[in-house]
């Protein structure tokens, strides 16, 4: 059987991101689950504030200290974490930095080298970037 909807979750920036029509206050993603996974013990908003993390890397970069609460409370230490769409590695750092196993995906060469490397220099230094 395949995923299914859950939850959706917005994350409320204090910045706008450019557009051609409209200033973006707000990026969303949709909490996927597989079978009959169990539920929080204290369930997460579904708006959480963003702060911004400079985009130095990547131009939707996430701050890992925004997605390592999302992973602790949908995954269990030693569980495997996918990104499909991995941009700069914030997500399989945060991830990494709580015990879980991950899976990142990246079509972008570019963006895939800057999570490659990003992957390595959070390894030697132990912490979460």
């Amino acid at each position: 059987a395949g995923f299914r909807i859950a939850g959706h979750i917005v994350f409320r920036k204090r910045y706008t991101s450019k557009s051609a029509f409209l200033q973006y206050r707000h990026e969303q993603a949709m909490l996927l689950v597989k079978g009959n996974p169990d539920r929080p013990a204290n369930p997460l908003r579904d708006v959480i504030d963003m702060p911004y993390s400079g985009n130095r890397l990547h131009p939707t970069q996430k701050p890992t200290a925004v997605l390592t609460p999302l992973i602790e409370s949908f995954s269990r230490p030693g569980d495997t974490v996918m990104d499909p769409f991995a941009g700069s590695a914030s997500t399989l750092i945060a991830a990494r930095a709580v015990g879980r196993n991950f899976i990142g995906i990246e079509l972008d060469p570019v963006h895939y080298q800057t999570a490659c490397n990003r992957l390595a220099d959070n390894q030697t230094q132990g912490r979460a970037a």
